[in-house]
């Protein structure tokens, strides 16, 4: 199975390029701003590319079964910009999927759109954690992902979402997965380690089990 990987020397798809990696049935492909940013290994082309730039994105997409959707420009409060740089990402990488023929579209979602117990969106209810203050931009344009691929029916798309937190951790090989609503551990935290979140989405990338739907992994 042959596999496109978007911003894989990032936050989330760093950790994706790892676990795909470790798949042997997979032939890896990372498309990165910086090659030389990649180490090399056995199953990995390493192709420029610039997420902004549809045509070219098609050409290096162009073969692949499917696309893993990690970019993101960054987090950094000081990037006004950082919310139309994130939305401007998703749809060139949507009309770049579609245009190169990859008929399925894996994409690292957020949080933020998941429901919490009062019936409203994690980023709008009392639930949401005041230490992602600072990074509420980067985390609309994240959210944006998900209303921009809903409408989406000419292409196989996924969008999975993390649980609140998702940081560094081990990789347990243990999570649960749902769907819309926010998942939570017994002592009330919501979170995923980014080794157990790529285990999840390299799975479903192998074994297709969502069509067209967001769906969440969490403790």
């Amino acid at each position: 199975m042959k596999i496109a990987i978007l911003g894989s020397t990032g936050f989330a798809g760093s950790f994706l390029l790892a676990e795909a990696l470790a798949r042997p049935e997979l032939a890896v492909t990372a498309i990165v701003r910086n090659p030389g940013a990649v180490s090399p290994h056995e199953r990995l082309t390493v192709k420029k590319g610039d997420v902004f730039d549809t045509g070219s994105l098609a050409d290096a997409l162009r073969g692949h079964d499917a696309a893993i959707h990690a970019f993101h420009p960054g987090r950094a409060a000081s990037m006004a910009d950082v919310y139309d740089q994130c939305v401007a990402g998703h749809e060139a990488i949507i009309a770049a999927t579609r245009l190169a023929g990859v008929p399925r579209l894996v994409c690292v979602g957020g949080a933020a759109s998941l429901m919490t117990p009062e019936g409203k969106e994690y980023l709008d209810s009392s639930y949401w954690d005041k230490a992602f203050d600072p990074y509420r931009n980067a985390i609309l344009g994240t959210r944006a992902l998900y209303y921009l691929l809903k409408p989406v029916t000419d292409l196989d798309w996924v969008f999975l979402a993390p649980s609140a937190w998702l940081r560094p951790g081990q990789r347990t090989g243990r999570y649960r997965t749902g769907k819309d609503d926010m998942l939570f551990a017994a002592d009330g935290t919501s979170s995923i380690s980014n080794e157990d979140f790529a285990l999840a989405l390299i799975n479903e990338v192998i074994t297709p089990r969502h069509h067209r739907e967001r769906f969440t992994v969490g403790y």
